[in-house]
């Protein structure tokens, strides 16, 4: 018994040999010189890097949950290429509004609608906003206007769901982007689900990106009167991006 207390608690002494870096005697531990120091912060290097690790893979897993397109995984305002003074003054608005989500002094987040041609830049700028807000650990989903229409359309068909909880996951989110608004989703049926998410949304006080390629008056001919005066009872920011398609080198 004696023995093995002694091989689980090993007789500390102190050395006759001094570390080198710290020039401090070192301790004898099971016939083995070890400097007390250097130990210390070879622990403390370890938990180091074991919360960095820990804290990237949340991170990771954090950013994963927004489910932004892969190509638009790295879009920010940095990277976001300003040739002109649309492009410029959309930057500064979406910044803006991103700045804005991300004060906890301001308690109602406003709402953002992009709007305008194809290739302008409209969902790099939405992810740019997305990267930004999930930075700040809010809870941020990207989807485009048709597969969220699909995806509650498609809830009655399994066992474990329903209409109410497709459009609840949607409206939980601190900040959800509706991409291609009208482009895949004209279908009566298709839209008025994306409504019910959106009239959710600002029941719960929940702010909405919605970008699409219609304008403006085509957007609030869609959305009604009422759905249009909620986009803007907690405020709403306006972004038109009218410009040459940038993918088909236009310009």
């Amino acid at each position: 018994m004696n023995a093995m207390t002694n091989f689980l608690k090993p007789e500390i002494q102190n050395s006759n040999r001094f570390c080198e870096i710290h020039k401090e005697r070192m301790i004898l531990v099971a016939g083995r010189d070890f400097c007390k120091t250097c130990a210390i912060k070879a622990v403390e290097k370890a938990q180091s890097e074991h919360m960095v690790s820990v804290n990237t893979s949340v991170r990771e897993k954090h950013f994963a949950g927004a489910l932004l397109p892969v190509r638009h995984a790295e879009s920010g305002f940095k990277n976001y290429n300003v040739t002109h003074e649309g492009q410029r003054d959309a930057k500064a608005a979406c910044h803006a509004y991103a700045k804005d989500f991300n004060n906890p002094e301001i308690k109602q987040k406003r709402n953002l609608i992009m709007y305008g041609r194809t290739g302008t830049g409209k969902t790099h700028l939405a992810c740019a906003v997305a990267r930004n807000v999930l930075d700040q650990r809010s809870y941020v989903r990207y989807v485009t206007s048709e597969d969220m229409a699909n995806e509650i359309a498609n809830a009655w068909t399994k066992a474990d769901d329903s209409e109410a909880s497709a459009v609840w996951r949607f409206t939980d989110y601190d900040l959800l982007i509706i991409d291609e608004y009208g482009l895949h989703d004209q279908h009566e049926s298709r839209l008025q689900l994306v409504h019910k998410v959106l009239y959710s949304r600002y029941d719960a006080k929940k702010p909405t990106v919605l970008s699409s390629n219609w304008t403006k008056e085509q957007l609030k001919d869609n959305l009604g009167d009422r759905l249009w005066s909620r986009f803007q009872h907690d405020g709403l920011t306006i972004v038109e991006c009218n410009w040459a398609d940038a993918r088909a080198g236009e310009g």
